[in-house]
């Protein structure tokens, strides 16, 4: 679905037997199918490999989930189609990637999860690891693959060669939370918390009058929380206090004396008076407490849309909105529905061809960004790692990026944290108060391909890099924002943090094993920060590639909020089609027996086993007992 608002026309190609299993969840065929085009190809057969093979001729990108070395097999691999369409594009996704020594491992969303680490860190450590709703695995990383389609297509513009994107489940979710760098230097195995923050406190759900709230309080916010916060004891007044990794080594102490503060309110009522000062604050949300939420219906994120076979409903929209305007949300096809309508396509627009830089496909696209904490530059990483030029900008005056004091000392340019997700950009301070700190910038936008801010609604506008101005000083500026809750919409100046919108979604409440949501624990993870961080990549390249291929510019409103909505869309639509709140369903699956997460021998150590059919049923049954595939209840 990420590709689809950033092209005229998506085909898919349908192996038929995968198309009848997912009839039985049309809100997830909705969600995932929609605006697209059908055509049935068997590729078992000799008719329906010359029939993709003949779509390849015209296309511009192919997509494919399947088990690693069976299309070339078929001889339908890169290469083979490389020989017919030589500017093609071509994404593989597979739980292991193309190459290694798990390539050819049965996997689905659980297992890629498991391989991560990123189950491990998710859920109550007094329970099993817990998965997030929905199939997070095969998502996250088809936003991966996309940005990855996007840089190929970027540099094919520039050389007229297509290119291969491998992209692997396991490894896009095991960029998230820390997971490699806490290991590889420190040796430090992440463990799952709860819904408290692994770096922060007091940063977790907290139980109201009338419900939930996840509350975030960092450094910036502490001395601000304690005037709020009137009647708390002296000893939070002390200069340690101020520090994050104190605060959130002492949590056990923290954490039941803002429980004892934060229970004498409603969830409104807290919520309000700890945004008037700025503290990231918000209800946790049912999916249905959030599609009905005020603000998300202001922005038009929940569109009525009508389904031939499904009817009316109401559905996610993109999450983002492009000049002032929502993508709409296109049908969902029928089966084998799309006819080659014989007109011929466009030429490609082509510079001269040559030879790649050897700096990445994107080397000649500069960025500037004003970025800080979490999402921007995780999404401005992944640019400069496409080979990209982005220049970080920040304040000399008290507007260093707080990533920076997340370290054990006060150097800002020793946080572990912040040099992660900032490497290989160019760091530039200014001060915007004095009369030459504007128009340095104005010099640096002027050479710039597209400039990017997460900063709080109000911030740009203040000091004068509104879109307005920004064209003022190069006309055809690709502009994205993406404050927390977008910037529109009644609740626009809430402040959030990732952990934050987690909640108002309702993903928390659906992150959860049965049962579990008085408190919802959900994930600690700032799952939705890596979520807008690739939507973050994916639309700078995509407006770049529209800048250059139509002359004009455009401003990009990304909410993280409509974001990581969307990654639970079929959830939404579920809830939105029969008036109440779908609820968690922990490891299981509506489909598959058995499919958990298992104890094994050792301290927290564990298994997933997940059965999709019956041949591997039976062999399971071989390892852990043959009376159990003889027993009638399990015959199916």
């Amino acid at each position: 679905p990420a590709l689809l608002p950033l092209s005229a026309m998506a085909r898919r190609v349908h192996v038929p037997v995968g198309w009848l299993r997912e009839e039985a969840n049309a809100g997830k065929i909705a969600h995932l199918k929609a605006g697209k085009a059908s055509k049935v190809v068997d590729l078992e057969t000799h008719a329906g490999r010359a029939a993709l093979r003949h779509l390849v001729e015209t296309a511009d990108v192919v997509i494919e989930s399947f088990q690693p070395g069976e299309l070339a097999a078929k001889g339908l691999a890169y290469k083979d189609l490389a020989k017919i369409n030589p500017g093609i594009v071509m994404a593989s996704i597979s739980a292991f990637g193309q190459t290694g020594p798990k390539k050819n491992y049965a996997y689905n969303d659980l297992v890629a999860l498991a391989e991560s680490g990123f189950l491990y860190i998710s859920g109550d450590p007094s329970l099993a690891p817990c998965k997030p709703p929905e199939t997070q695995a095969y998502y996250f990383a088809s936003l991966f693959a996309t940005a990855g389609l996007l840089a190929a297509l970027y540099r094919r513009e520039r050389t007229g060669q297509g290119d291969h994107i491998d992209a692997s489940m396991q490894e896009t979710l095991a960029t998230q939370e820390h997971i490699i760098r806490l290991w590889a230097n420190e040796k430090q195995v992440l463990k799952r918390a709860g819904s408290q923050h692994g770096s922060v406190a007091p940063a977790k759900i907290f139980q109201c009058r009338d419900g939930f709230v996840y509350l975030y309080v960092t450094r910036q916010h502490w001395k601000l929380f304690l005037t709020v916060w009137k009647d708390h004891a002296a000893v939070f007044d002390a200069p340690d206090w101020l520090n994050n990794l104190y605060r959130r080594a002492h949590a056990d102490e923290l954490n039941p004396a803002v429980e004892a503060f934060v229970g004498q309110f409603t969830m409104a009522e807290i919520t309000e008076l700890l945004q008037e000062k700025g503290i990231p604050c918000v209800p946790v949300n049912t999916p249905m407490g959030f599609a009905n939420d005020e603000h998300v219906q202001g922005r038009g994120f929940m569109a009525p849309v009508e389904h031939a076979g499904f009817g009316k409903t109401k559905q996610p929209a993109m999450p983002f909105v492009i000049d002032g305007a929502r993508i709409p949300v296109g049908g969902v096809p029928l089966l084998d529905s799309w006819r080659e309508s014989g007109e011929p396509r466009g030429a490609r627009p082509r510079s001269a061809a040559g030879g790649g830089s050897g700096n990445g496909p994107l080397d000649g696209m500069r960025i500037v960004s004003f970025d800080h904490v979490l999402a921007g530059p995780y999404g401005t990483t992944i640019l400069a790692e496409l080979g990209a030029d982005v220049i970080k900008i920040e304040s000399s005056k008290g507007g260093m990026d707080p990533f920076r004091f997340f370290g054990t000392g006060e150097d800002p340019n020793l946080s572990p944290r912040f040099l992660e997700f900032n490497r290989n950009k160019r760091s530039f301070t200014v001060n915007l108060k004095h009369p030459k700190g504007q128009p340095v910038l104005h010099d640096l936008i002027a050479k710039a391909d597209a400039v990017l801010d997460n900063y709080s609604v109000d911030v740009v506008g203040r000091i004068g890099l509104g879109y307005d101005q920004l064209c003022k000083v190069k006309p055809d500026i690709v502009n994205l924002r993406m404050p927390g809750l977008g910037t529109t919409g009644p609740k626009r100046y809430f402040s959030t943090v990732g952990v934050n919108i987690t909640a108002f979604t309702g993903l928390s409440y659906l992150w959860n094993h049965p049962g579990i949501t008085n408190p919802p624990i959900g994930s600690q993870t700032g799952f939705p920060d890596y979520v807008s961080g690739v939507l973050c990549a994916i639309i700078i390249i995509s407006g770049v590639l529209h800048r250059d291929r139509q002359g004009k510019g455009s401003f990009i409103d990304l909410a993280q909020s409509d974001a990581t909505a969307f990654m639970i869309g079929p959830s939404l639509i579920e809830a939105a089609a029969s008036d109440k709140d779908p609820q968690p369903i922990g490891n299981a699956s509506p489909a598959m027996a058995p499919h958990d997460c298992y104890p094994c021998k050792g301290d927290d150590r564990w298994c997933v086993i997940a059965v999709e059919n019956e041949p591997q049923w039976a062999e399971l049954a071989k390892v852990v007992g043959a009376e159990l595939a003889q027993d009638p209840r399990f015959q199916s």
